[in-house]
């Protein structure tokens, strides 16, 4: 099932499957499990779609999927190596990272299980269950909850970090995959890939407040430090959605083909987008509204985070089985970095060292 998974997902990504036969299964969706092989397909499109060890945590970390060969592969970023591998469910796909708690929260497709890393010495330590396909994740700024958009029951869940239960659960839109949460904790923004549009969510009372359509087939989700801009990456039509959260005024630009993940710099000026299909980054000038540049990365470029203290962008490829580095001063590519099968990265996955940690 993981295989067919990946293909399907390879279907948003365009890496394997004709247009054709893509287009009849996306619109297909006939029951779950087709669903689920559109989903893997779609984000590994390459069938053919952040802590540190037992020394001092000092430097940042980045926390990489592997979804081919189930593991976890941990870079430190100030020397761009890797200083772990660790063992996770079947077929990770979403990464989550809270420094306080010195966690680090992998979704399991395969598995329909959530992985818990021990940062302080990168070990399992513990695995939630979850009665689904859990994709995106994303921790809450107070780092008490942990959201997963499950993909096959077209659902989010709130889980505490505390206890490790689910708290909470609610229906969204259809497929959905990724997630965000505001700055101040009252919102969760998810993308729901086949209704074509962003729900956005209440905290509090867990309810649905608002629908933002956005492009063709949304799978990425960034926001901005300060949260007021929100950026959706639409698969099938090339572009971006960013969206003001206090005006709702939404900007759409054009970037590279099949567009899957994005992530802000920290002045809220450039916005970094990964192109599966052209195994490139594109970044964006939001301000004036074009493009700065396009970089050349690994193959199947899809999750990205910044290092906003390094100046580094780190995106994993799904292809090539590796990272690559980009300077975000200068826009080069700056290294890559041998990680493991089918690297994916889906969410935030650069964890940065904490006071007392």
């Amino acid at each position: 099932m993981m295989q067919f998974f990946h293909i399907s997902s390879i279907i948003e990504s365009n890496h394997l499957l004709d247009t054709e036969l893509i287009l009849n299964l996306m619109k297909t969706k006939i029951n779950n499990f087709t669903k689920i092989g559109i989903f893997i397909a779609m984000s590994s499109f390459s069938l053919s779609i952040s802590s540190c060890s037992a020394d001092t945590n000092t430097h940042h970390r980045a926390y990489i999927t592997n979804q081919g060969e189930h593991t976890v592969s941990v870079i430190d970023t100030g020397t761009n190596k890797v200083i772990h591998t660790i063992n996770v469910g079947k077929a990770p796909v979403g990464i989550a990272v809270a420094s306080r708690l010195n966690r680090a929260y992998v979704s399991n497709v395969e598995s329909q299980d959530i992985s818990v890393i021990d940062t302080q010495n990168n070990t399992l330590v513990n695995r939630i269950k979850v009665n689904g396909a859990p994709v995106g994740l994303a921790i809450s700024p107070d780092e008490k909850t942990l959201y997963a958009a499950d993909w096959f029951n077209n659902r989010v869940i709130a889980i505490s970090t505390n206890s490790t239960h689910t708290v909470r659960e609610l229906s969204i839109g259809d497929a959905p995959a990724g997630l965000v949460v505001s700055p101040n904790n009252r919102t969760l923004y998810i993308t729901n890939r086949d209704s074509n549009d962003i729900a956005v969510i209440d905290t509090e009372t867990f309810t649905i407040k608002q629908r933002i359509k956005v492009g063709k087939h949304p799978f990425g989700i960034a926001l901005s430090k300060t949260g007021k801009l929100l950026a959706s990456v639409n698969v099938q039509d090339d572009t971006i959605s960013i969206i003001n959260t206090e005006s709702n005024v939404i900007e759409n630009m054009k970037v590279g083909y099949h567009p899957y993940c994005a992530a802000f710099s920290a002045d809220e000026k450039t916005l970094y987008v990964t192109n599966t299909q052209d195994d490139s980054v594109t970044v964006l000038d939001i301000a004036n509204k074009n493009t700065l540049t396009t970089i050349n990365v690994g193959s199947t470029p899809e999750g990205i985070s910044i290092d906003d203290t390094n100046h580094q962008a780190y995106i994993a490829n799904w292809g090539s089985n590796n990272v690559s580095v980009i300077d975000t001063k200068t826009n080069q590519l700056l290294t890559t970095i041998k990680t493991g099968e089918k690297s994916r990265a889906f969410g935030q996955f650069i964890l940065s060292p904490t006071i007392g940690n």
